[in-house]
């Protein structure tokens, strides 16, 4: 939790160094972007779940955002009398880098952090296993459309080190969501 925290502090630390660079532009420098997602992990043992993040950005110039993201994902167990799955929560620095400056704007990003996997509780034979994968690095390209404040985006987040046995927390989501502020001046 220290780990997490002081990485969430040196990424709003850059964010505020974004900021104060960003001197002129057609876009107001900061924006606050919300959303809900639908995330389908890759191996067979977890079935498709729903999340929300919240992803405050600075503008470096009309076309790339910096932002730190707070993210939580809710992933369910297929056989839920044999596994119990609780959620992933992600710390991550985000870049997105927008093609135009038009009311569509197509971009692509990529967001790095920590992603802290929650306890799964396996049952087997009338007895329960508690595996513990802790937190873990990951990365997650994107690519996705701005219409004025709406957003969309599909996103794979790939995450490092999982445990042997669990190892399909991979994820792509669709996210759908707005954005507060970061319109044209």
């Amino acid at each position: 939790m220290k780990k997490s925290l002081g990485i969430f502090l040196v990424l709003i630390a850059i964010s505020g160094i974004a900021e104060a660079q960003y001197g002129y532009g057609s876009f107001r420098s900061f924006r606050i972007d919300l959303g809900a997602s639908y995330s389908n992990p890759g191996g067979d043992e977890l079935d498709a779940g729903f999340g929300f993040y919240v992803n405050p950005k600075f503008h470096v110039n009309d076309n790339l955002l910096l932002g730190a993201k707070y993210e939580s994902t809710e992933l369910t167990a297929v056989d839920e009398d044999y596994l119990d799955v609780s959620t992933i929560y992600c710390y991550a620095t985000t870049i997105d880098y927008y093609v135009s400056n038009d009311n569509l704007r197509p971009f692509a990003g990529i967001d790095i952090g920590i992603y802290e996997l929650e306890s799964i509780t396996s049952r087997s034979m009338g007895q329960n296993t508690e595996i513990e994968l802790g937190s873990k690095l990951g990365i997650s390209p994107k690519i996705g459309l701005s219409f004025g404040h709406l957003d969309i985006c599909f996103q794979y987040s790939l995450i490092f080190d999982q445990n042997e046995r669990f190892d399909d927390f991979n994820h792509s989501s669709i996210k759908l969501g707005f954005h507060l502020g970061g319109g044209e001046n």
